[in-house]
């Protein structure tokens, strides 16, 4: 007869802490890219993509992660206080309804690289084309982000 006695329990809590660290290095890198990614949305949006005037759709953007017991998930967003955002980012047509003077006789705009003057401006529609500043941005940022999970996976497995 042969006998094992195997006694696991050192063995279970070496990998509950082998666990939590790689959930750590997890945490921390998708905080990183969501850093890094935020960061290239914001570089688009000085130039790239659009030209900033205000600077409030690049300080409108957001970013961040949340965990749960499935695992992680990033996300950069505008937070909502600027109506323009979306439409610069998938395009769209806007309403302008009639614009008359308040306070003078006549409205004076710069138009075509000269200074217009107009009794009223009649209702129109704009069409804005698409702009995307998140969406290309996850798409150039995505090779990066899936190679340093990748390269945790594979620290983790030797």
């Amino acid at each position: 007869m042969i006998l094992a006695t195997v006694r696991a329990a050192a063995a279970i809590e070496s990998l509950g802490a082998w666990r939590e660290r790689f959930r750590a290095r997890l945490r921390e890198s998708f905080a990183a890219n969501a850093n890094a990614l935020l960061g290239l949305v914001r570089a688009k949006l000085s130039g790239e993509v659009l030209r900033s005037r205000s600077g409030a759709l690049r300080a409108s953007l957001r970013a961040a992660i949340a965990e749960d017991a499935d695992g992680f998930q990033a996300r950069v967003w505008s937070d909502g206080s600027l109506p323009y955002a979306h439409v610069q980012e998938y395009g769209g047509r806007i309403a302008v309804p009639e614009i008359v003077p308040k306070n003078a006789k006549a409205l004076a705009f710069p138009y075509g690289g000269r200074l217009v003057f107009a009794r009223r401006v009649r209702a129109h529609v704009v069409t804005i084309p698409e702009r995307s500043y998140m969406r290309s941005s996850l798409e150039d940022f995505a090779p990066a982000f899936a190679d340093s999970i990748r390269r945790i996976a594979g620290e983790a497995q030797a």
